[in-house]
């Protein structure tokens, strides 16, 4: 009994894992699906989400206190939402800035330029995070403690703390709903045809520059989701970022570059694998993302989906 409910934790904690990678990773994804820039400086997108969440659960927190009882835990549940949409819409104009003034130029330019350039921009955010939220870690845990754990399977007598199932519910929700921009609305159909042929659609007369844009803004809005989603269970800091870039990598390899559903299959192999690993055996916590990279690219090299424009 006791086996059978830390095999379900532990892959309850590894699917919640791969949600916030999956969140972190289709940034990343669909800037390098449609514009075929590699963002160093994604990663400190994620932690600049996580410094807005911050200020913005701080303030509406000091609003209406740590949560005591059931009620209050579910309003905090929700100001940690609406902290967490207002960070990603915060971080939209910083994309639709960023591409329109440092991004455009370097399109047909060499990708040593694009390396430089996000590896540049890199440090400036991280710069900007300190001068702003200073050197030291902002952590909310001292709010976050007062939430309970809700049992999600009463018959092996299992609790599993409440922030953890919200997270998987908004995660799946969000993969929902970016399948179903991308399949179904022509905003999303546009985006995609631009990815397969860029020739093409300038041909029919698709503004790209717009699309561009849009797509950077995209990519930006779900790296300052995930940082703000990541913050209360964590904290915000300048060291934050490099972490999830790497993971964002491993994902985006495993899926197949520029595949958004790869990347979604690919978070969650990384993150149940990995937290079954780490539980048999805890030294395996930083190799065992890049051990099942390594294994899945000895079986199929292109990565799970192979690239952007696979699907029908």
């Amino acid at each position: 009994m006791v086996a059978l409910q830390n095999f379900i934790t532990h892959t309850l904690h590894g699917v919640q894992y791969g949600f916030i990678l999956f969140l972190i990773a289709s940034g990343l994804t669909i800037i390098l699906g449609i514009l075929d820039v590699l963002n160093l400086a994604h990663g400190e997108l994620f932690a600049l989400g996580a410094y807005v969440s911050f200020s913005v659960l701080g303030y509406l927190t000091g609003l209406v206190g740590p949560p005591t009882g059931p009620a209050s835990q579910a309003v905090f549940l929700a100001l940690v939402l609406v902290g967490a949409v207002v960070a990603a819409l915060v971080l939209v104009p910083v994309g639709v800035l960023l591409e329109s003034t440092l991004f455009r130029p370097i399109y047909e330019r060499d990708e040593v330029y694009q390396l430089v350039l996000t590896f540049g921009l890199l440090l400036v955010i991280k710069d900007f995070n300190k001068f702003v939220w200073g050197p030291s870690p902002q952590r909310i845990q001292g709010v976050y403690s007062g939430i309970n754990s809700i049992p999600v399977a009463e018959f092996v007598g299992l609790t599993y703390p409440t922030y953890n199932v919200v997270v998987i519910a908004v995660g799946a929700v969000v993969v929902v709903g970016l399948f179903w921009f991308f399949d179904r609305t022509k905003t999303g159909r546009i985006i995609r045809a631009t990815a397969i042929d860029r020739e093409m659609a300038t041909a029919i007369g698709v503004n790209t520059q717009r699309t561009f844009t849009l797509v950077f803004a995209l990519g930006a809005f779900f790296a300052g989701f995930a940082g703000a989603m990541a913050l209360p269970q964590s904290y915000a800091s300048l060291e934050m970022g490099a972490n999830p870039l790497v993971l964002s990598f491993v994902v985006i390899v495993i899926g197949g570059l520029g595949s958004l559903q790869g990347a979604f299959v690919a978070a969650l192999l990384v993150g149940v694998l990995s937290k079954w690993a780490t539980w048999q055996v805890p030294a395996l916590e930083l190799a065992a993302p890049f051990a099942i990279m390594a294994l899945v690219l000895l079986v199929k090299p292109e990565g799970l989906f192979g690239t952007w424009g696979e699907t029908e």
